[in-house]
């Protein structure tokens, strides 16, 4: 059974976008990780432990970039891709990486524009209240 009255809002097609872009990093950071060129690392010496918090964070975008598609965790998401976009910086000489930053940027720019079907889908989701006389 479907919660709300009716049919759920419609999902901005700019919600997509952002979902696509946070899936998008998750990705290109696995695949990273697997040809070995280290964005987020860079040249810092202790990789180990920093590959272990890339392989979290990548797949948290991941999962981030599914769940904001179902109208869910609107401010996590926000804060996780504008701490990504922050922590690209200081490799954003390289022009995907750049991209990244802004990728990133723009998807907590959408995130924020659209908050308001964030708040609908939370209120479509929550169950009717009924009112007893008194």
């Amino acid at each position: 059974m479907r919660p709300g009255s009716g049919p759920p809002p419609p999902r901005p097609a700019a919600v997509d976008l952002a979902a696509a872009i946070l899936v998008f990093g998750g990705l290109f950071g696995f695949s990273q990780l697997v040809v070995g060129d280290y964005v987020l690392t860079g040249s810092l010496p202790a990789k180990d432990p920093i590959l272990g918090v890339a392989f979290i964070a990548y797949g948290a975008a991941v999962v981030f970039g599914i769940v904001i598609r179902l109208g869910r965790a609107w401010l996590p998401a926000l804060n996780f891709a504008l701490l990504v976009a922050f922590l690209y910086l200081p490799a954003a000489g390289r022009p995907l990486v750049l991209a990244l930053v802004l990728g990133h940027a723009g998807a907590a720019i959408i995130l924020v524009r659209n908050r308001r079907w964030f708040s609908e889908m939370a209120a479509w989701r929550r169950p009717p209240t009924f009112r007893t006389g008194g």
